[in-house]
């Protein structure tokens, strides 16, 4: 279990808008205290995932466009995404982060805290 404080940034953000990808890196890196931080973004992003916390898709014209598949799955398609980028995703990931109500409850449960 990974503690709520280390992804609560990135699901706060996400009551507002979509979360660019990099969200989530720096919370990893942040919380990473006894592993390499990739390894951790691995972890953190599949968490969130396989909770139902969270959704990965790009941005489009019509809006987010969810990208559909099992958890796992979709967090192989964003670590492709991220090694395609040298881990450095303002150089053009397209991944994106969307919260699901599930997401939305914890992030409001998180700001009163």
């Amino acid at each position: 279990m990974i503690d709520s404080h280390i992804f609560a940034d990135v699901l706060i953000e996400g009551l507002d808008d979509w979360v660019p990808i990099d969200q989530l890196i720096w919370a990893a890196r942040a919380g990473a205290t006894d592993r390499p931080w990739k390894e951790f973004s691995a972890e953190l992003l599949r968490f969130l995932l396989e909770n139902y916390l969270i959704q990965i898709g790009e941005l489009a014209t019509e809006g987010f466009s969810p990208w559909r598949g099992p958890a796992d799955e979709v967090a192989q398609l964003v670590l492709d995404d991220l090694e395609d980028h040298s881990w450095e995703p303002e150089l053009g990931s397209r991944a994106w982060i969307a919260n699901t109500e599930a997401g939305n409850e914890i992030a409001r449960s998180l700001i009163d805290c």
